[in-house]
């Protein structure tokens, strides 16, 4: 089976969710089929291009995703496998179940993508590991409940547990000398964690939510640049399954880097609380509204 084949699959057995951009209403419970509306973008090897990250950063994150990771997920009885397709000028990235193995499916195209930077390609990867292990919220699927985390849940998985662990083995205090954070987040991340480490965790992820809603703006053509000071304030009556809108993705990720929730506590497949930020009882970190509803019951 080609991977062409393998992304427009639609069995139960391959299942595919992206990263996506959808134009499917919120109640809508399928995943989209691309990274993108459909077009024919493509970012070859070789493009020059301003910005992108290298092949050897590339194979550098996901190494060090399968060593974080590996055992955790054999744990549960799955393998993981990466497909590393960076001679692919795709710009997307997908995961997909395929019976005990999770896959994730990592294109070369959106590497190369002058948005992308290290942190922001960690967390792409991380997003695509969260559809596998991000817990509740589940997508509903075409023949009944699910594998997959949500895409705002995959999002908000991505800097409350997984990058807060990939970015632990790098000297972050160096890392983030000199560079120019952006100030809403410095203040918020500051204000929220008393541990130095934690602080310098939640700046760099900073990086990569930035990262990300640049990449996103770009690709949708968006006039209006997501920053971390102007918060999406709209409010969903029920949690929207699909692709939220750039800004509340952007405010997404900036609830997982604020949430004090432990890195260590697993999220849970039902119980959307376990391990993350909630309201009432927290007042920062919890999940935008302009995505998800709390259930009621």
């Amino acid at each position: 089976m080609t991977l062409t084949t393998i992304r427009r699959a639609v069995t139960g057995l391959a299942l595919i969710a992206t990263l996506g951009f959808t134009h499917h209403t919120a109640s809508e419970k399928t995943l989209c089929a691309g990274f993108l509306p459909p077009n024919n973008m493509n970012i070859p090897v070789g493009l020059f291009s301003t910005g992108g990250i290298s092949e050897q950063q590339f194979n550098d994150v996901l190494d060090r995703i399968e060593k974080i990771y590996k055992a955790d997920v054999e744990r549960k009885g799955d393998t993981l496998r990466i497909n590393r397709l960076w001679s692919d000028g795709t710009v997307n990235a997908s995961a997909q179940r395929m019976g005990n193995t999770q896959v994730l499916n990592m294109y070369g195209g959106l590497a190369r993508h002058p948005a992308t930077n290290i942190e922001g390609f960690a967390l792409v990867a991380c997003h695509e590991f969260g559809h596998h292990n991000g817990g509740a919220p589940k997508t509903a699927g075409w023949f009944g409940g699910g594998w997959a985390t949500n895409e705002g849940g995959s999002d908000y998985f991505a800097t409350l547990k997984c990058l807060r662990r990939f970015f632990a083995e790098d000297d972050n205090e160096a890392i983030l000398k000199g560079l120019d954070l952006d100030p809403v987040a410095s203040a918020a991340c500051e204000a929220q964690f008393t541990n130095r480490q934690d602080q310098l965790l939640c700046l760099r992820s900073s990086l990569a939510g930035q990262s990300v809603a640049n990449l996103f703006q770009a690709l949708k053509k968006e006039t209006t640049p997501p920053t971390f000071g102007t918060p999406d304030k709209s409010e969903v009556r029920r949690t929207n399954d699909n692709h939220p809108a750039t800004q509340c993705r952007l405010d997404t990720y900036f609830a997982g880097m604020l949430c004090v929730a432990k890195e260590s506590e697993e999220p849970s497949n039902s119980d959307y609380k376990q391990g993350s930020c909630y309201a009432p009882r927290d007042t920062a970190g919890v999940r935008p509204r302009c995505w998800f509803a709390p259930p009621t019951n």
